[in-house]
């Protein structure tokens, strides 16, 4: 795993309170994947309503801000079907 990844990895945790290791485990190949374990991780870790979790949409900003801030690559570039490590090349 890169360095650009698991810093990622690292910010993705932290912004949405979940552990990195569980992330990790769940090895996202693309965006999307990233998003799904993401939604995933917070509904059957947190003790949130429903109604409290951030949305799909929400979700998405954040890890496109994320990625974009941690690769350089623009937020609008960036789209589900990329592969995160294509991202950290």
């Amino acid at each position: 795993m890169g360095i650009d990844l698991l810093e990622i990895y690292m910010e993705v945790a932290d912004h949405f309170g979940i552990e990195e290791e569980t992330l990790v485990q769940l090895d996202a190949v693309t965006v999307q994947d990233l998003i799904h374990n993401i939604m995933t991780t917070t509904e059957t870790q947190t003790t949130q309503s429903p109604a409290e979790l951030p949305s799909r949409q929400e979700i998405h900003e954040s890890v496109v801000t994320i990625i974009s801030r941690v690769t350089g690559h623009p937020p609008n570039e960036i789209t589900l079907d990329h592969r995160l490590i294509d991202l950290c090349d």
